[in-house]
């Protein structure tokens, strides 16, 4: 990409401070020379020429324009908005290698966008140890809503019990055994196994803790997770066992005598034979190495439940749920996978499941205010789930925003036989994505491709000696032309990987992206826009 000339453009922020500034973006795309940008807000008319350096920078609003789903929260342009309709249409995939901005540009300023809602309320994951609480912090006091970002970590004194939780939404086995597992997957984030077996052995370890869950429910009434495991720890492994005074006397076979003597509906009793056969019939019989290894993987996930620090946090009380955020407050899960590994996957991931589930249950009115889950490095915590809950989430007033690297770092987290459709399904439904620059050529094609393709002219010619040799002495020569007309990708993957700059003193602070936009064109009618976002917010 050819370095660009300069492009003026004004600003006026929120808070009423106009900026005039020289932006520097790409001529061969279209955009004109002269853009004003309006982000609300009383003007001032302090008016600052800043460096060429300083260009094209987004700001949000520091008060919401408009009502409903037409209130704006920030201007791409002089001629482009985003709005709360945009926001909710899926959500809003932010992709760039390590060190384009992603975080601290376009991602700053549509976090500060969606603080400045009123009565918005959201989850926030953690990407880097103390540095994203820092950032969260100030964005907070700015928007005047100190008081409404929450922080959980082990340093702070929130709780919140995952299976209490989903106990108190009905109490369904199926939804708590998916809240295990699922909360499993960012366990097996890093290391999943993609051979076609491994989801046999998925789909069999949830099966015995559906088992599990049915019976200690229905036994003690609650579901723990030092309940679960001290029941299949004591589950017979031969039928011998039956007889043996110590399996009768233990916690297995006690908790299937409580649950047999309770009264139940026909579903409820259908569900508990089932389970009862199970544990009596299935299991005993079942092949040692086949057993076993079912077993290793249900006692692995219910171990994680049980010990620690995620034992203090998601397995003792409740002082913060995620009703909570439907009342304009915001949940920091300060625990970045960076620095506590699993114990921080397994967290957010509790979290992220039991905030989606619970969007999903709400009903929203066109007024209603926009709860968020945010991630950044997404694929340190994506599940199989979000893609399930992008596809329903616009009518809930829910919506996510995802930074990550790369689409490999997708692929990779949720590996498996279907890993690469539920990747797929996720980023379809993120329908507002911003591409900072690129370091891997897989996500840059994928950026390409989905700006699409243009018909482009393509001209050519040749040259041969003229007719007479004293034509040829005085060195005229003979021209021909060639025209021809193909389809070729509007953007290359070039340039979404060299040419965007990306931020620091070096770049005046600055961070250059496209924007690429599903249903709804810009109003170029295009699906894409070249644009650029300030570290520092556009300060002089």
């Amino acid at each position: 990409m050819n370095k660009p000339p300069p492009l003026r453009q004004v600003i006026q922020c929120g808070g009423g401070v106009a900026i005039v500034c020289m932006a520097a973006l790409i001529p061969e795309r279209g955009l004109p020379n002269d853009r004003l940008l309006s982000l609300g807000g009383a003007a001032i008319g302090t008016i600052f020429i800043v460096h060429a350096a300083l260009s094209g920078v987004c700001r949000p609003s520091r008060q919401a324009v408009g009502d409903g789903l037409d209130r704006v929260l920030f201007h791409w342009d002089e001629e482009n908005v985003f709005t709360e309709r945009d926001l909710l249409a899926g959500g809003v995939g932010i992709y760039g290698m390590t060190g384009s901005g992603k975080t601290s540009s376009s991602g700053r300023v549509l976090a500060e966008a969606l603080v400045s809602r009123a009565g918005s309320g959201g989850l926030i994951v953690a990407a880097k140890p103390g540095e994203d609480r820092a950032m969260w912090q100030k964005i907070f006091r700015d928007a005047g809503r100190a008081d409404d970002l929450l922080i959980f970590s082990p340093e702070h004194h929130l709780r919140f019990n995952f299976l209490d939780f989903e106990m108190s939404q009905g109490g369904e086995t199926r939804n708590i055994t998916k809240c295990i597992t699922v909360i499993g997957e960012t366990l097996r984030s890093a290391d999943t196994d993609k051979r076609e077996a491994a989801d046999f052995w998925q789909r069999e370890t949830e099966r015995m803790i559906f088992n599990a869950v049915e019976v200690v429910k229905r036994a003690t009434g609650r579901v723990t997770a030092p309940d679960l495991h001290r029941f299949l720890v004591g589950a017979a492994t031969h039928p011998s066992q039956f007889t043996s005074d110590e399996w009768l006397a233990g916690f297995h076979n006690q908790c299937l005598k409580a649950a047999w003597g309770k009264p139940k509906s026909p579903v409820e009793r259908h569900d508990f034979d089932l389970a009862k056969e199970y544990f009596l019939g299935e299991l005993p019989n079942m092949a040692d190495k086949t057993r076993s290894s079912i077993m290793v993987g249900a006692l692995g996930l219910l171990h994680v439940f049980n010990v620690g620090t995620v034992r203090e946090l998601a397995s003792t009380t409740t002082n913060v749920r995620p009703d909570d955020l439907f009342r304009g407050r915001w949940l920091l899960i300060d625990m970045p996978v960076s620095r506590y590994g699993e114990v921080g996957a397994f967290v957010i991931g509790g979290w992220k499941y039991l905030v989606q589930r619970a969007i999903l249950a709400r009903v929203a009115s066109a007024d209603t205010p926009p709860v968020v889950v945010w991630c950044d490095e997404a694929q340190t915590a994506v599940t199989s789930f979000d893609a399930h809950f992008l596809a329903q989430c616009r009518s809930h007033h829910g919506c996510m925003v995802m930074l990550s690297q790369s689409l490999p770092g997708y692929y990779a987290a949720l590996g498996g036989q279907n890993g690469k459709q539920y990747v797929d399904a996720l980023q379809a439904s993120l329908t507002t994505k911003v591409f900072h620059a690129l370091g891997d050529l897989e996500t840059a094609n994928w950026a390409s491709g989905l700006v699409g393709r243009s018909l482009t002219t393509f001209t050519g010619g040749a040259s041969s000696p003229s007719d007479g040799a004293y034509q040829t002495l005085l060195g005229g020569s003979q021209f021909s032309s060639n025209f021809s007309e193909a389809y070729e990708n509007t953007l290359q993957a070039n340039d979404f990987m060299h040419g965007l700059r990306t931020g620091g003193p070096r770049n005046g602070f600055v961070c250059d992206c496209f924007v690429v936009r599903s249903g709804q064109p810009f109003a170029s009618g295009k699906n894409w826009l070249a644009t650029s976002f300030s570290q520092n917010g556009g300060a002089s």
